[in-house]
């Protein structure tokens, strides 16, 4: 018999239709097979076979139920041929901005194709496409005013710069964290402006002083820069120091420094109520010259008179007979080498006028004198006067 191809209708009862024989009822199982515009749902875990007189499942669907979990649903394609989830089945391109809800596609989404790192999504500038573009090309330069800053953490009324301070984060830092933070001879000298200096003869200097609060321009004073006892002899220029910066004597008038191993004030000898001047400064240092008997030898002085007194002394230039270059031995102390008798005296002294003392050769011989550790007679030769000068010391009385 014939088979109504009808599709089912659920839950009827077909056993009034067909008379309720069982024999209809298997046939009509056995025989439910879609018609061209109506299929059934199969169920199974392997892909249901099309071939030949199973070539009706074409137009099943069939779920698949190989993850029980996540079921999938699937039809059956021609071309090209086999089975596809139906979540495969819409074309590219037809999903509308009406067919996704609101806020429901999220970040992970979106192809981040076209990117990268740190990139910003934006509207392109002819406002019909999106773009990527970086941080930096969204800020031009001078274009965040001032005011746009977070000043969080700013006290009023104090001078702040913001920046990254060492290995801190972002912040407000202050004048002084800044300096701290400078290199060692990062700012160079030419950047430093000079002081005004309307006094030509002084120099300024830019230094502290106690109680100041920060360095300044100022002169060097030396009852405050300079410590006391901190200059020695060494720091002056030879013959710089006038009579006027030495101190007053300790005590009495009309007293003359000296030194017999330490610096100390004395009073003069005295001639007849008169004071005299004993003259260092105008000895005369002369080299000895041949010794021919006669040779004469002028030393000069400048006191302008006749000296009350004066000495002639043999002064060592350098090293010999035991003698240290700046020891004097007295000329009248010396004797003639190779004679029987040491009472000739080798040199004679008169004075010249009254502004030089001649010294005259006696004899022809050599100069003798005593060794100064020996004691022993040293005799200084022709080869050796190179080692010796003649010094003149004066003595006249105070006008």
């Amino acid at each position: 018999m014939a088979l109504n191809t009808n599709p089912f209708v659920e839950g009827i009862d077909p056993s009034s239709t067909f008379g309720g024989y069982a024999s209809v009822l298997l046939q009509l199982i056995r025989q439910a097979q879609p018609s061209s515009t109506y299929g059934m749902i199969l169920f199974d875990t392997t892909a249901p076979d099309v071939s030949g007189a199973n070539a009706w499942r074409k137009r099943c669907l069939w779920l698949d139920l190989t993850v029980p979990s996540a079921p999938t649903v699937n039809v059956y394609k021609e071309s090209p041929g086999g089975w596809v989830n139906v979540q495969q089945v819409i074309p590219n391109g037809t999903i509308v901005t009406a067919m996704i809800s609101n806020a429901a596609v999220t970040l992970a989404k979106l192809s981040s194709a076209g990117g990268s790192a740190n990139q910003l999504i934006r509207v392109n500038a002819a406002g019909n496409a999106f773009e990527f573009v970086s941080i930096s090309n969204l800020i031009a330069n001078g274009t965040v005013n001032v005011g746009a800053l977070n000043s969080t953490g700013l006290p009023a009324g104090q001078f702040k710069i913001p920046g990254v301070y060492g290995a801190g984060v972002p912040t407000w830092y202050s004048s002084q964290d800044v300096i701290d933070n400078l290199a060692e001879g990062a700012i160079a000298g030419d950047y430093i402006a000079p002081a005004a200096n309307p006094d030509n003869a002084k120099k300024k200097y830019l230094t502290s002083a106690l109680g100041d609060t920060f360095a300044a321009w100022r002169f060097i004073e030396p009852n405050r820069d300079i410590a006391a006892n901190s200059i020695n002899g060494d720091r002056l220029t030879d013959l710089s120091v006038p009579i006027t910066k030495l101190v007053n004597a300790p005590s009495g008038n009309r007293v003359l420094m000296s030194y017999g191993g330490s610096v100390d004030w004395r009073l003069p000898l005295t001639v007849q109520g008169a004071v005299t001047q004993f003259v260092t400064a105008v000895a005369d240092l002369q080299t000895i010259p041949a010794l021919t008997q006669g040779t004469t030898i002028t030393l000069n002085h400048t006191l302008s008179v006749v000296p009350l007194m004066f000495r002639v002394t043999l002064y060592c230039h350098a090293t010999n007979g035991g003698y240290d270059p700046g020891d004097e031995i007295d000329l009248t102390t010396t004797s003639q080498s190779g004679l029987a008798s040491d009472a000739q005296a080798p040199f004679m002294f008169y004075v010249n006028g009254s502004t030089s003392i001649v010294v005259r050769k006696n004899l022809g011989s050599d100069i003798s004198i005593l060794h100064k550790t020996t004691n022993a007679y040293h005799t200084i030769g022709s080869a050796q006067l190179a080692n010796w000068r003649i010094r003149l010391y004066a003595m006249a009385v105070a006008s």
